[in-house]
């Protein structure tokens, strides 16, 4: 039976079903925060058509364009703000209360787990790397449990719809555009994979490293007692530029995965410049049409970009969520059988007091013994 901590590691997938049970207790907050979302959504996605509607009006019928009209419009778009308002207030904070919540959940449940395990799991895991495991590593649980359904949801709500509205206006730029989506999608998720691995190394050595800390704080009487600080230094130093360099390399994968994705706006926008630009001479679409792709697909790239700077958060939720699985799958040696009775009252009652008294007395006994032969000898 394996006594240690369990160290293999978990595919996304297999994370993402041990973690969803958490959301149980608060499924209706889950349902109210993607409902906000979706209205921020809408509220967003509804700006580009009215400047669509007021462009194409000003060039082809200026006279139907009355302050009335943008009157109305302008009433339109008020209230659609304040109810974007109201529901990012929510978002923002019951939204994070929750996410606070599970990560709460998730500390009892590793701490009641880590309660269970015996002695041999605490000689063979580093006290450093269980406090790592159920503080650190948990803390990005909080953002991860409240913005993953979130910001996959906008994103989700964002590609369909922006499509939709897009193929209306001209089918073959909108497909050109959305060509460049699938190989950004496919580039972006091979870094993000190795960003994931590194983020993994990462917080094994800030637990060596807390270990280490523990280790030489708690033995500081030993040290100075065998003049071992130089050495001590060398140990905590050895340690330390382990983690600068593991660190060293996430930031490495961080700052390509951003490029790679700065990359990919720009040739975006290239495309929608050129092809928008021969669609609009060759009178496919109209100068308000372009206006609106213009906005609709630098809302595209804007959610793009959140996704993809939600992506270090994720990794690093994911990273969390599978240290603390690590924990919980750790065996338990010590346990009660599925048919074992438990110890009452009666049964240590009346008929088990004699036996006290006479073991009591027996060790006196012995006790008394002991002390004779040790004053004969």
């Amino acid at each position: 039976m394996n006594t240690q901590e369990s160290t293999r590691n978990y595919k996304s997938g297999e994370l993402l079903k041990r973690f969803l049970p958490y959301y149980k207790k608060y499924w209706k907050i889950v349902v109210i925060d993607l409902l906000c979302a979706g209205l921020t959504t809408i509220c967003e996605l509804v700006l580009p058509m009215i400047i669509r509607y007021i462009t194409n009006a000003g060039m082809n019928d200026l006279a139907s364009l009355t302050i009335s009209v943008i009157a109305r419009l302008g009433i339109l778009y008020l209230c659609l703000r304040i109810v974007d308002t109201v529901a990012n207030f929510y978002m923002a904070y019951t939204g994070h209360v929750m996410g606070t919540r599970i990560e709460t959940d998730m500390r009892r449940d590793a701490y009641a787990h880590l309660q269970k395990l015996s002695d041999t799991y605490y000689n063979n895991t580093k006290v450093g790397q269980i406090m790592g495991r159920i503080t650190n590593d948990l803390f990005d649980v909080t953002e991860f449990s409240h913005h993953c359904p979130e910001e996959f949801f906008i994103a989700g709500i964002k590609a369909v719809i922006s499509f939709i509205i897009l193929a209306q206006i001209s089918l073959g730029l909108t497909l050109i555009i959305f060509i460049v989506v699938p190989i950004m999608a496919v580039t972006c998720t091979a870094i993000n994979l190795r960003m994931r691995e590194a983020f993994r190394k990462q917080r094994v050595q800030i637990g060596e490293l807390n270990a280490r800390i523990e280790d030489s704080l708690l033995g500081q009487k030993v040290v100075k007692a065998f003049t071992n600080e130089e050495k001590e230094k060398e140990k905590f130093e050895q340690d330390n530029q382990s983690f600068f360099r593991i660190k060293k390399e996430t930031y490495k994968f961080m700052a390509a995965f951003q490029t790679t994705t700065r990359a990919f706006d720009g040739l975006m926008y290239l495309v929608l410049l050129t092809a928008g630009g021969i669609f609009m001479v060759k009178g496919k679409i109209e100068p308000g049409d372009l206006v609106a792709y213009v906005m609709y697909v630098t809302t595209l790239i804007a959610t793009i970009r959140r996704i993809i700077e939600f992506a270090e958060q994720f990794q690093r939720g994911m990273t969390g969520i599978e240290r603390f699985v690590q924990i919980m799958d750790s065996d338990i040696e010590i346990f009660d059988e599925p048919d074992a009775v438990a110890l009452v009252g009666a049964a240590l009652g009346e008929g088990n007091d004699s036996r006290l008294k006479a073991v009591g007395r027996l060790s006196v006994g012995l006790t008394v013994a002991m002390m004779c032969l040790s004053g004969v000898v």
